[in-house]
């Protein structure tokens, strides 16, 4: 099975190499790509962030960095999946289901999300891993976020 992940932190993802999933990869039934977004940006800056399409608070990934991201890696067996908050909750039925899939590209969200036009082009599912605590952030499946204490 490949999976693709694309996201500004590929360095968070390098806890990847040990363990399972790496004498996983080492007998070829895994295979990751890590992808970095900012890789796509075209100023000077590596800029990723702008503010929402239509107005609002916050800050979206940009549209066009993201989606041309996507077109570097993306095939027609892959079923794209936008990692978020608010898509539904993975569980074990959803884990077996796309254990059937070819190829997997999973989509890294960051700041207030990613701009909703690349969404509507590319994403195939949204999907929550739950609630969790991140860098002293509480993020819950209804997408709300606190800081912790």
């Amino acid at each position: 099975m490949k999976f693709t992940i694309l996201t500004l932190f590929p360095e968070m993802f390098e806890t990847m190499k040990y363990s399972i999933i790496e004498r996983a990869s080492k007998k070829d039934l895994i295979n990751i790509n890590l992808v970095n977004i900012r890789d796509f940006s075209k100023d000077k800056h590596k800029h990723v962030d702008d503010t929402p399409y239509g107005g609002g608070a916050g800050m979206v990934m940009r549209p066009d960095v993201v989606y041309d991201a996507y077109n570097s890696v993306k095939d027609e067996n892959a079923k794209v999946i936008y990692l978020s908050p608010k898509g539904k909750v993975l569980n074990q039925n959803k884990v077996k289901e796309l254990s059937k899939e070819e190829h997997l590209i999973l989509l890294c969200g960051h700041y207030e999300g990613i701009d909703q036009r690349v969404l509507d082009e590319i994403a195939c599912e949204e999907i929550s891993i739950g609630d969790y605590v991140l860098t002293r952030w509480r993020i819950t499946s209804n997408g709300d976020c606190r800081h912790c204490k």
